[in-house]
């Protein structure tokens, strides 16, 4: 097999899945060696005219596929984010980002996924899931925390969990590592 041969195979197995803040950055329109993915409700987030349009026409030349990720993957991604303490932070798209990405994973694809949130990156980060960001530095290391109450020690278990049920206290997000 030739150098060629073997770099083209490397690009095939590689995917790059977008979240909002790459068509922000109207990247769809500036890349064309790998497969590029995103969700519907990443679509929906997309509002400004300039970048609708740029997103509009990534997805109708099929340069951009849009993917709804399986339930199932949906329920890991937020278990996931959970255990490591995102899940107050990530957003509805936010998990449909990372659910997407590990159900391409599971497919067998090595997957980089575009995206200036944080709490995502640092959930991706801990998931062994590449990510780059566009816009920001990016995080440089992974973190774990824990959602609690800092007056009656309530846990956060639910998905923008901001106040606490218990007192009416506002959450704290305490790192763990």
């Amino acid at each position: 097999m030739s150098q060629g041969q073997r770099s083209s195979r490397l690009r095939e197995n590689i995917v790059l899945v977008l979240d909002t803040s790459a068509f922000l950055a109207k990247y769809p329109l500036q890349q064309y060696i790998y497969s590029l993915y995103t969700t519907p409700s990443v679509l929906d987030e997309v509002r400004d005219k300039e970048s609708k349009y740029a997103m509009e026409i990534a997805v109708a030349i099929d340069r951009v596929r849009v993917v709804e990720p399986p339930n199932k993957y949906r329920s890991w991604a937020y278990e996931k984010a959970r255990e490591i303490g995102e899940h107050t932070s990530l957003s509805k798209t936010d998990l449909d980002v990372l659910a997407l990405a590990m159900y391409l994973t599971s497919r067998g694809y090595h997957v980089i996924v575009f995206t200036d949130d944080y709490a995502l990156q640092n959930t991706l980060y801990n998931l062994n899931i590449s990510f780059k960001p566009l816009r920001t530095m990016g995080i440089r290391v992974k973190h774990k925390y824990i959602v609690v109450c800092p007056v009656c020690g309530y846990i956060a278990s639910n998905s923008g969990e901001k106040v606490c049920p218990l007192c009416g206290s506002p959450l704290v997000k305490k790192k763990l590592s």
